[in-house]
């Protein structure tokens, strides 16, 4: 009888950590104004490291750390247009970063889809939050910890996880320029893929 009790608790103590992992939550919106990040962006083929600045709706950079190729490049994503750069010279996108540029869109969509909220509605899981969403690209599910602190973007229909590091809201009474200068200092690219485009200024 004692085993049976015993079993029965289990029962009921593993069904209610299963009910807790899907209760609805919310957390303040982090990301509605301007940010930066340091992420890291993962899918089967690839790995890359940036910074990623959001001035307002429809007005994003991405600077390149990782891979060789694209260190410091720089890709500027205001309204439709994307435009591409290194230490001031614009260029095409190089073909390098062509498959980043798609997957990072997904990312700009998804939380300029959310900025007009000043709080973010999802479920719990693990102690986060998790708020999914469609895009024309598919779903999406992003994850924030308790204080409202971007954790990490998935996109699964494109095998994509972005994980975000050094999250920092624009600090004053505003969001930099786009035109703002975040050119970093860094070497040339060691790797020579990207230079005849980076000589073909537009």
């Amino acid at each position: 009888m004692k085993r049976i009790f015993a079993g029965l608790c289990a029962v009921l103590l593993l069904t209610a950590g299963c009910a807790v992992q899907d209760l609805p939550g919310k957390t303040a919106n982090r990301m509605a104004g301007g940010f930066t990040a340091e992420v890291t962006v993962t899918n089967a083929e690839s790995e890359a490291k940036a910074t990623l600045l959001r001035y307002g709706t429809d007005a994003w950079s991405v600077i390149f750390n990782e891979p060789a190729q694209l260190s410091g490049v720089q890709l500027d994503f205001v309204d439709d247009e994307v435009k591409a750069s290194y230490k001031g010279l614009e260029f095409s996108v190089p073909q390098s970063a062509q498959a980043l540029r798609t997957e990072l869109a997904g990312l700009m969509e998804a939380v300029d889809s959310m900025a007009q909220s000043a709080e973010l509605n999802g479920k719990t899981e693990d102690g986060n939050l998790v708020c999914e969403g469609e895009l024309d690209a598919g779903g999406y599910s992003l994850t924030f910890a308790q204080d409202g602190v971007p954790l990490s973007f998935l996109l699964p229909s494109y095998g994509v996880t972005v994980i975000f590091d050094s999250f920092a809201e624009a600090g004053g009474d505003g969001s930099p320029e786009p035109s703002a200068s975040t050119e970093p200092d860094t070497a040339e690219p060691a790797v020579t893929e990207t230079i005849p485009e980076k000589t073909a200024a537009t």
